[in-house]
């Protein structure tokens, strides 16, 4: 037990002390009505934002591998292939890259380990990255492994079989697992290779005595609907969640208090069998606990004063449940900044909102953001967090986009309006309204990391 300054900064295990003895019995819970409201609304605000990541996941999982009447259903440890790269309109999250196609598959662990295997990727970036079922995030990608082909056993921590030759373990939190593929094509021409590449990436059962038709086991019953909305539905999933993904034992003292309304025990949690100041004081604490998430947004990331914000730590969550649950709510599938490190903003060098109705703006950068693998410069509509339709469908310019221009010492400078520009320039379309920009930057240098690379202001040139 570490010690610093009169402080202990780490905790003990309890089996090697003689004061802690736990107990089977389970905890009290007030038996006056407004004290158990008061109680039940303290626990569900907790578990509300503990939980709001693994809740949004098991949806998306649900319609994807679980629900057969789901017009995306495909099963477990299968992949959905995109074919091209995002346009407007594109359904699967907001905010999407503009430069790498997705695939995504939901894995399931419970018959045992599964086998992954890629192909060679040569000098194109890719990345499968795994997020657990609280959002935790680790990469099988160019920057991890190299671009070689690869043999990769995915399995749960107690996993104790024999790896055959050329098999990588990877050790994972949950039985449940989903993927999210991305691979950047190298030019306009390179799909057909892309798509290649994304069928030559496998999923199978590590033993042969395991089944396809077995990874239903759980399904007609046991599964929750995701259909279910509100806090009902919310608690009904982050309990079977629980129960069957487990969790950090760092976290039992927090997750072991749920269980006193119900969530995360050996009986499966039914709303309508609390009391009904148990219920209301639920209901409560869901909205007490979304509305905190929602006001919490603007404190993501690290603001500049050039008005960007840098991301931090998104994929990476540690103990900070409240980052993470405001990052899952912005999106899902959020990476660790060394696979990916982006800046937002919102507003120009002087802090007004950008809007492309106002006329004019410039992006300069007297170079550009250090990356190994590609940076690029992504445009959103600000009302629907949606790519923006334009004329000569352009929604990003990164260092691969076809007749960039250069200038003096690698510098580049980017043009923003709603109107095509008279002059030949690197031009990134607006809408005629507000807008905001992402810089992303795949398999960041260490200057970048380090904070040694920022961009400038984003300037407003005007009509």
């Amino acid at each position: 037990m570490e010690k610093i300054k009169g402080f202990y900064t780490s905790g003990y295990d309890v089996s090697k002390v003689e004061q802690y003895a736990p107990v089977l019995h389970p905890d009290i819970v007030p038996s006056d009505s407004s004290a158990r409201v008061a109680y039940t609304r303290m626990l569900s605000m907790d578990a509300t934002i503990y939980g709001l990541v693994s809740v949004y996941q098991y949806r998306e999982m649900y319609r994807q591998a679980i629900n057969h009447e789901s017009s995306d259903y495909v099963g477990f440890n299968k992949f959905v292939h995109d074919r091209e790269l995002a346009k407007p309109g594109y359904k699967a999250f907001k905010s999407p890259n503009v430069d790498t196609i997705y695939s995504n598959a939901w894995l399931n662990l419970t018959k045992g380990p599964l086998l992954i295997e890629v192909p060679a990727f040569g000098e194109r970036y890719y990345t499968l990255q795994l997020l657990d079922m609280y959002g935790n995030t680790a990469n099988i990608s160019q920057r991890t492994h190299g671009s070689n082909a690869g043999r990769f056993l995915v399995t749960a921590t107690d996993w104790q079989g024999e790896l055959s030759p050329g098999v990588t373990p990877f050790k994972v939190s949950t039985p449940y697992l989903w993927i999210l593929m991305r691979i950047f094509p190298l030019h306009e021409f390179d799909l057909p290779e892309v798509h290649a590449l994304q069928d030559a990436v496998k999923i199978t059962p590590f033993t042969s005595d395991v089944k396809a038709s077995e990874e239903f086991s759980l399904f007609g019953g046991t599964y929750p609907q995701a259909e279910l909305d509100g806090p009902a539905g919310f608690f009904k999933i982050l309990d079977f969640v629980l129960r069957s993904n487990g969790k950090p034992a760092q976290e039992d003292g927090l997750t072991y208090r749920y269980r006193t309304i119900g969530i995360g025990g050996q009986i499966p949690f039914d709303f309508d069998n609390l009391y009904p100041e148990s219920q209301e004081g639920m209901i409560a604490g869901y909205a007490d606990a979304m509305n905190v998430i929602t006001n919490s947004q603007s404190q993501l990331g690290i603001p500049l004063c050039t008005h960007w914000v840098k991301t931090n730590s998104k994929g990476a969550y540690g103990f900070n449940y409240l980052s993470r649950a405001a990052v899952n709510y912005v999106g899902l599938g959020a990476n660790v900044v060394e696979e990916n490190q982006s800046f937002v903003t919102f507003y120009d060098e002087n802090g007004n909102q950008l809007d492309g109705s106002k006329g004019r703006y410039v992006l300069h950068m007297d170079s550009p953001p250090p990356a190994d693998a590609f940076w690029s410069l992504t445009l959103y509509d600000a009302k629907t967090k949606e790519l923006s339709p334009n004329s000569i469908n352009r929604y990003c310019i990164n260092n691969r986009t076809t007749g960039l221009q250069y200038g003096r010492n690698g510098s580049v400078t980017i043009t923003v309006q709603h109107t095509s520009p008279t002059e030949n320039t690197n031009w990134l379309p607006a809408p005629n309204g507000p807008f905001y920009l992402s810089i992303r930057s795949y398999m960041p240098r260490p200057e970048l990391l380090e904070g040694k690379w920022e961009p400038e202001g984003v300037r407003y040139i005007g009509i």
